[in-house]
């Protein structure tokens, strides 16, 4: 136990990168719409809380180079390093998403800042009751972020060619599908399930889908050289 609390910390000391970035990089995409928004008579609905969510990935990208040859330098386990990072960002996401809504309730409280910009209420991923709000923001949130582990652990394991023949793979398994589709004229009855999904079931197929995530990043990581 103490290991992991370890790795937690070891994360965590990185302050910049785990704990202010992620507000740096969105107050900034807040300000520029709130000016256009001060500029603007009409209504405004922006994507710009999506900043935050990109650079978790990004950061479950970088975060695998930056402390895993580090930790395991040191003589930490694969085990406690995996368990560690997942308690991190799982504790990150958890705050990160409550102060999300607290945000969002004072966005509604205040007539959308006075501007009619809405930020930090989005639709369809921030309707509902306040649990729900959370649950979709932080599955949203960890699901991004060990999508760009999982990606970063396979580049660890099998190297740059690995990751070659991983995106060409995808990029083919794609392409193959849409044919696929297209060649049955599916399109229509997939954007029509789609839209049927309501945001609750989102979040939940978000979450099964991160579990995949993480059973593929331990696997990996079990495996990789440091």
């Amino acid at each position: 136990m103490n290991r992991v609390v370890g790795i937690v910390k070891t994360h965590l000391a990185d302050r910049w990168s785990w704990l202010a970035m992620p507000w740096v990089i969105l107050g900034i995409s807040f300000a520029c719409n709130y000016i256009i928004g001060g500029a603007s008579d009409e209504k405004i609905y922006t994507g710009g809380l999506a900043s935050i969510y990109i650079y978790m990935m990004v950061l479950g990208i970088l975060s695998v180079g930056q402390t895993f040859p580090f930790i395991m330098g040191f003589s930490g386990r694969r085990k406690d390093y995996f368990i560690g990072t997942t308690a991190t960002i799982g504790l990150l996401a958890a705050i990160t998403s409550i102060l999300l809504c607290v945000i969002g309730y004072i966005e509604r409280l205040t007539d959308q800042w006075g501007v009619g910009l809405y930020f930090f209420n989005v639709k369809y991923l921030t309707d509902g009751p306040a649990f729900q709000q959370f649950w979709v923001l932080f599955t949203l949130m960890v699901n991004l972020f060990f999508m760009g582990f999982a990606i970063s652990c396979i580049h660890r394991r099998f190297g740059r060619n690995g990751m070659y023949i991983f995106f060409i793979v995808t990029g083919l398994a794609f392409t193959v599908s849409s044919y696929l589709i297209g060649l049955n004229d599916k399109w229509k009855a997939l954007f029509d399930w789609f839209a049927d999904i309501s945001v609750l079931e989102l979040a939940n197929g978000l979450f099964a889908l991160t579990v995949l995530y993480l059973l593929l990043s331990y696997l990996l990581l079990r495996k990789a050289t440091v």
